[in-house]
């Protein structure tokens, strides 16, 4: 009876409309048991998941990556759309045709008279827009109320430092971000020195908004610079473990003084 669903789809509205009904046969009775206990919630946890898969394939430049993760991706969305399908919430097609018209609206130099001709006034159009035709404005009792309270630590940094500038309240150029980055360190040594451990970890979060406000400020998104550093972290010490394996030294800490040598032979092979 699955038959129709093997073969390639020729196009991709044939190919959007084979992988949702694919979806609503494992959530179907006697489909997957795995696929039908599936929550919006661990759907939308798998799908953060892959977007972080599909991303190494881009900063990889893995074309047969992409596509796959990207794929990936599209199974968590398709899957959190008919979940809510199925709980009579909504119909993807509202959820669609939704976000359709935010774009229309959000564009209006595009589809309508206005005119922007740069990403900045692009910008100013769009949350002008929000504001003032979709009433997405602060809570006048809390200024960072639209800030998610489910955002990663580190990503709530970002938002809320993107808020602040909005209002003005932000450095004139790097050198004074560079400086509180700076301030903040020496904060963290003092409070090293100092002993208390309540201390430290407050300044040590100092320290860390610090370094994130200073991405904002270079267009940076932290979250993928440090994802980027752990890459390239793990490639540089699998390096270093292949070369001790293959010299017979033991990768623990008494032989630290051979895993440093190994450590920069591995940094000079990128």
């Amino acid at each position: 009876m699955y038959q129709d669903y093997f073969s390639h789809a020729p196009d991709f509205p044939s190919s959007i409309d084979r992988l949702y009904t694919i979806i609503s046969v494992l959530r179907a009775p006697g489909g997957c048991p795995w696929d039908r206990v599936q929550t919006n919630k661990t759907a939308t946890t798998s799908m953060i998941d892959e977007c972080y898969e599909y991303l190494d394939g881009i900063l990889k430049k893995n074309i047969d990556s992409e596509r796959e993760e990207i794929g990936d991706v599209m199974i968590n969305v398709f899957m959190n759309l008919y979940i809510h399908e199925e709980n009579r919430d909504f119909l993807p097609a509202e959820a669609v045709n939704e976000v359709c018209d935010k774009l229309i609206r959000r564009h209006p130099h595009v589809f309508g008279s206005e005119h922007a001709d740069n990403a900045s006034e692009v910008l100013s159009l769009w949350n002008s827009v929000k504001e003032n035709v979709e009433g997405h404005k602060d809570k006048a009792s809390d200024f960072f109320s639209r800030i998610p309270s489910s955002l990663p630590p580190l990503e709530e940094s970002y938002e809320i430092q993107k808020k602040l500038k909005k209002v003005g309240f932000d450095w004139p150029d790097a050198s004074g971000v560079i400086a509180k980055v700076e301030e903040e360190l020496e904060e963290v040594g003092e409070a090293i020195a100092e002993g208390n451990e309540d201390h430290l970890e407050m300044e040590l979060g100092d320290l860390l908004f610090s370094v994130v406000n200073l991405c904002r400020f270079m267009k940076i998104r932290p979250n993928i610079a440090l994802h980027r550093c752990n890459e390239k972290v793990k490639a540089r010490f699998q390096r270093l473990f292949d070369m001790a394996s293959e010299r017979g030294i033991p990768v623990d800490k008494d032989h630290v003084d051979e895993m440093n040598e190994l450590w920069e032979k591995a940094k000079k092979s990128e």
